[in-house]
Order: structure tokens, then sequence, then C-alpha cells
């Protein structure tokens, strides 16, 4: 019996199947590109985040149990005229942390608004849904903006304080007793995320311990002053990020592992430390139908693979470059990114140089992130319009640029291109003084690094902030050298 053999696939079976893997790599290209951009968009936005607890904190130093008590216990009413006073600024409550019962519900009236006016403080931030302080006399006390969110009966988890964690942690050692110092010398406690009982919104408590002396009893009251705070209107930023299509869940938690849920994709990025040390994560997960539909309306990498698709038997080569460039552009700058420096790169070119913007802290802290962005772009065109053809400028992070030079032959046509970045203050109108920068120079040689290389660089750059800053430095033999060299004092 004879066996036939194996005829070959035509030539344009081959083409289409050719075709038709570069399409799907295409693709996996986008979603993964897609993918790092939401990562990008990620770490943005957690960096914006104000610590919620650190600000808290030192709202909460302000408060003073000692004055809710003595409010409550010389108040003539304990419970309001009417069930609902729509004038009342805000309420101020006692509950019986035994027998669940209300003690008192005070309306504050704007004709009392200095009465426990730090208090009042505290709540009117949108994030603080409830004040209050738990005492070892087993009175909670505290305020809160709305009545209506107030239960007949308190529900707590454990009626027995020494079995609270947080209380425990302060006051459960033996030696509280005699000293009335606390158990720990951590300045805040946080609570696990959870449900609010009074209103039913996620919720973290912050917990702070307090002791005093009260004169009226003779005795030392001491307990944990309480700030709970929203998670959706403290995390507002990070869990609802975009006008547009947002993730399909978003979660705030202390938990570093979580499952990733069937069919989602996962990040996840350590968001903010508490006054206790714990790591609170941010996590957002897409559904693939969200995530293709955020690739279908968002994301430029798949309008560039479907012009991609209609030209790669014309141009292919020119559109795989152009989309290589794209992937390694910087957002904000539009220079390169780090990532396309390699040794090949390095050693076509002859000079490299590290650029630092002098004060750039200062410009976030003082005008904020947006006018640093403004000043970042146009520190970028300025450097970008002061190279030659040929040479290369680079955002390597921060405030932190490279730009390589090539075809200088000795140190003096050196000194002389970089020079012109010395020549002209660059302004703009965000700022009242001209933006500056410190710089340092080397030549490139065969047995240079990339990192060596920007090492070497850096520490020049760091001479030149240590020597006045707006200057660029670089080596003469052994000695450091300036470009622009600081003018003499004047002779006596």
């Amino acid at each position: 019996m004879s066996v036939s053999k194996l005829r070959p696939l035509p030539s344009k079976w081959l083409t289409r199947l050719g075709l038709l893997c570069l399409a799907l790599a295409g693709l996996a290209v986008v979603c993964y590109y897609t993918y790092l951009n939401i990562r990008h968009d990620m770490q943005l936005i957690t960096a914006k985040q104000q610590n919620v607890f650190e600000v808290f904190y030192q709202r909460a130093r302000i408060l003073s149990p000692a004055q809710l008590a003595q409010f409550i216990d010389e108040s003539a009413i304990k419970t309001p005229i009417f069930s609902e006073n729509r004038d009342a600024l805000v309420y101020v409550y006692g509950y019986d942390f035994k027998t669940l019962d209300p003690l008192a519900q005070i309306p504050l009236m704007p004709s009392i608004r200095e009465t426990l006016a730090t208090y009042q403080y505290v709540l009117s931030y949108p994030e603080v849904i409830n004040l209050y302080a738990i005492f070892d006399d087993h009175r909670l006390l505290g305020m809160m903006a709305d009545n209506r969110d107030l239960p007949a009966r308190l529900q707590p988890a454990n009626r027995v304080l020494n079995k609270m964690e947080h209380w425990f942690h302060y006051f459960g050692c033996a030696a509280f007793a005699m000293t009335h110092e606390p158990c720990s010398r951590d300045e805040a406690q946080v609570s696990d995320i959870y449900t609010d009982t009074f209103t039913g919104r996620q919720t973290i408590t912050m917990y702070f311990p307090f002791d005093y002396y009260e004169h009226a009893t003779r005795a030392y009251r001491y307990g944990l002053t309480g700030v709970d705070i929203a998670v959706d209107a403290a995390f507002k930023d990070v869990l609802q990020p975009y006008e547009g299509l947002n993730p399909t869940r978003t979660v705030i938690t202390f938990d570093a592992v979580e499952p990733c849920r069937p069919y989602h994709i996962c990040l996840s990025t350590p968001l903010m430390r508490t006054k206790a040390g714990a790591d609170l994560y941010l996590k957002w997960s897409y559904s693939y139908d969200d995530f293709v539909q955020r690739l279908l309306r968002y994301s430029p990498a798949f309008k560039l693979y479907l012009i991609a698709l209609l030209l790669v038997m014309l141009t292919w080569r020119r559109i795989y470059a152009r989309l290589r460039t794209l992937a390694h552009t910087d957002q904000l700058t539009r220079l390169p990114r780090r990532d396309i420096l390699d040794q090949a790169m390095l050693q076509e070119h002859d000079y490299l140089m590290i650029l630092d913007i002098d004060n750039f802290k200062a410009i976030n802290d003082s005008y904020g992130h947006s006018v640093g962005d403004t000043a970042l772009v146009a520190f970028a065109r300025y450097l970008h319009g002061h190279i030659r053809h040929g040479d290369t400028a680079i955002r390597w992070g921060g405030e932190e640029f490279i730009t390589l030079y090539r075809g200088l032959g000795d140190e003096a046509e050196m000194r002389q291109c970089v020079a012109r970045l010395l020549a002209q203050p660059l302004q703009i109108a965000e700022l009242p003084v001209p933006i500056t920068f410190s710089a340092g120079i080397i030549r490139i040689r065969d047995y240079l690094t990339v990192p060596d290389a920007v090492t070497l660089a850096d520490e020049l750059l760091y001479h030149v902030k240590q020597h006045g800053k707006h200057n660029i430095a670089y080596y003469q033999g052994q000695k450091i050298r300036l470009v622009r060299e600081p003018t003499p004092p004047a002779a006596q």
C-alpha cells in the first residue's frame, strides 16, 4: 500500500495565516498597552490621593471628650422638643453602652453655634459621618449631622469594652490601672472596613485614646474617641476615577491579597498607610466586557491597530515603527520615555547629560500639580527646541530629563552646544520667576553601561545643586568644571 505525501499549503494560505497571526499578535499588543495605560492611570490617581488618616489624625487631636461629656451632663434638655428640627446645625447624642438605650439627643441651634465648635468643625467635612467617644463608665457620647441616622437602640457587636479589639489594645494591660498610660504608643488605630449601623454606609473608623481627671467625680476618665469616615466620600477620586467608563469593581481594603473574580482583569496598588502602620490597598477589576468597551472607546492604540490592519500589506514596516514610538512616548511631555535608552542607543552617541528642574517640589507645593505639569511641558518643549537635529531628549522621570548628543568632536564643541540651554531664561505665565535647571554631562566611553553613565552624570548634577544651581557641570580631567563659570568676587 502506497502512502501519499503531504501536500504543502498554497502560498496564499500561508499569507493569510501569517496575516491572521499578525492581526492576533497586534490585538494582543493593543490589549496589553491598554492594560499598562490603566495601571499607569491608577498610579497617577493614587499618587494624588491625600492621606485621610493623617488629615483626620490632625483634626481629631483638637477634640475634647471632656467638653462633650460636660455639655451633655449640664444640658437642661436631653431630648428635642420636636421630633424633627430643621434649623438644627447638628445633634449631640448619648447612649448607654450596656443597656443600648439612648440617654440624650440634643439639637445645636444656630444661636449656640460656638458650642462644641471643634466637633462641629470636624463634622463639617463631607467624609466624616459621625464623631463620638466611648467612656469607661459605658457611655457612648457623640455628634451627628442628621438625627434620622440615630437608631432607637444601639446594635454593637460586643458590649464588653475589654473585648473590643481597640479598647483592649490601649487599656487591656494590667499596668494601665496603675499608671493611666495607654498600653500601646500607637497614635491611632484603624478599624476594618464595615457597614455603619447608623447610616448603612461603608465606613472606616479611626480610634484615639484619651484620659483626663474629672474634678466633679474626683476620678480619672478614659476611653476612645472615634471618627467614622465614609469610604465613598473619602476615596471617591480613586473609586470613581473617570468621567466615562469606570472599572467594573473598585475596592478599598486592608487585604494585600484578594482573589480575582472569574473572567476579570484585576489591578492592585498600595494606596496609603495608617498611623498604626497598616497599608490600605486600592483594587480595580474589569470584566472582559468592560475591558473590551474601554479598549474600543478609549484606547488610542486600538484605533491605530485598525489603521494598521488596513495598511499592513503596503506599509506594515512604517506602521510598526510608529506604534513602537507611541508605546515609548511620555503622554505629558511627548518626549520618549526612559525605557528607550539601551546600551546600543547609548553607544551611538558621544555625550549624555542629565537635567533636573530646580525647586520643582516647591512649584508643586506652592502652585499645585497642574502648574507643575505645565512647567514640565514647557521645559520639555524648551529642551527639544534647543538641541540639534539628531540629538535626543528623554523624559527620565519626575522632573528629570536626559539628552544624548552625537557628532561632538571635543570638549569645546560640547560646551558651545549645551551653553545654548543656559543662554535664555524659560518663563511661563503661571510662575513669577523663570524655570531654571541643573545638569551634569559626561563623555560616553565604550566601557560605560547605561546605569554607569547615568550615575556619573547624576553625581555632576548633584555638584551643581550644591554650588548655586542653574548650571551644567562636566569633567575636565579629574576636575569638575562648570559651563557657566561663577563670577569671581570683586577686588577689595
